[in-house]
């Protein structure tokens, strides 16, 4: 009797969801295929044979090769270009050295005979030669100079296009005002 109340029950929600005849030999037949073939994978799962000796002769010749590129490397470069010295493998000091001074904030390249220029007659030579300002740039401040009939305050400089706090920090230094 209970095979029978299980078979009631099944066919039961098999109506509820109105799945066809033919839909159900597709599910049927789906699940036993992903059935067959969860078995099939449990039974052929790869085994990797690793061997420790392998892997170390591998990496000898490696290093061997290695070795041997280095030195025909070094030879070229004394042949073709003797005052270059050519250096090992840096070492693990070198590397943190490098990127100590790597991580370190750029300095600004600012030339040592920059002199301090007036933004209200200078010329666009002369704007060209403060540390981030360009061709485009010290024809904006031009034009904006002209425009307002001069600058009143190094501040105003932050109404022309492109020039923001941080490039006006870079070159207050460097800029005054006089009429």
């Amino acid at each position: 009797m209970k095979f029978n109340d299980l078979k009631r029950k099944a066919f039961f929600w098999i109506e509820r969801l109105q799945i066809s005849r033919s839909e159900r030999i597709s599910i049927s037949v789906l699940l036993v295929l992903l059935a067959v073939l969860f078995t099939v994978n449990f039974f052929l799962t790869k085994t990797f044979n690793y061997s420790q000796e392998k892997y170390d002769t591998l990496i000898a010749e490696f290093e061997k090769r290695s070795a041997e590129l280095r030195q025909e490397q070094k030879e070229l470069d004394q042949k073709y270009n003797p005052q270059l010295t050519v250096s090992e493998t840096p070492t693990s000091e070198e590397v943190e050295q490098t990127k100590t001074e790597m991580e370190k904030e750029p300095e600004h390249d600012e030339p040592a005979s920059l002199k301090i220029i007036n933004l209200n007659t200078a010329t666009s030579a002369e704007l060209q030669t403060l540390n981030g300002i360009g061709e485009a740039y010290a024809g904006r401040i031009i034009e904006y100079r002209e425009a307002n009939g001069g600058f009143d305050s190094i501040e105003e400089l932050l109404n022309v296009k492109g020039i923001g706090e941080k490039r006006l920090e870079n070159i207050r230094p460097y800029i005054k005002l006089i009429d």
